[in-house]
Formats: structure tokens, C-alpha cells, sequence
């Protein structure tokens, strides 16, 4: 599952939606339900999934699901790139 697509899922799944209600570009904050408490959860995911830390503050803004999930890329490919580098 790509970067985008395991995003979508922890929202969709926090949200209690399906997968394909969670479209790449809608605003989050149009999603039915959502608040700050389910996006601090979905970044916990999120962080859980890809032993990452995000500030909280990137979820609040960052606008879509593809926004979020190149944040999610570009950690992790500065902490690939760190670990290479140490």
C-alpha cells in the first residue's frame, strides 16, 4: 500500500467511513466527523505506521489526504537519507 492510499485508510478508518468516501484532494475538513481530536489520531497512526514523528501542527496545515502523505514521504525520506548519511 503506497503512502497516499495507508493515509487514506487511517482517516477513513478514525472517521469510520469507507476507503473510497476519503477521495486524494477532498478537504479534510469536509469529511464528515472530522475534528482536531480525530486528526491528533490519525497523525498517531500514522507516525505509528511509519516509525515517524509529524508535528502536530503539520496535520492542521496540510488541506488533503495527498498533501498529508507527501509530508509522510518527505520524512521519511530525510530519515532514510540520515540514516545513510550517519
Amino acid at each position: 500500500m503506497d503512502t497516499e492510499n495507508t493515509v487514506r485508510h487511517f482517516v477513513a478508518q478514525r472517521l469510520g467511513i469507507s476507503d473510497e468516501e476519503v477521495a486524494l484532494d477532498v478537504d479534510l475538513r469536509s469529511l464528515p466527523r472530522f475534528d482536531s481530536i480525530h486528526a491528533l489520531q490519525i497523525v498517531l497512526d500514522v507516525e505509528e505506521h511509519f516509525d515517524v514523528e509529524v508535528e502536530d501542527h503539520v496535520v492542521f496545515e496540510v488541506r488533503t489526504v495527498r498533501e498529508f502523505a507527501a509530508v509522510i514521504h518527505q520524512i521519511v525520506a530525510a530519515q532514510a537519507d540520515s540514516a545513510v548519511t550517519s
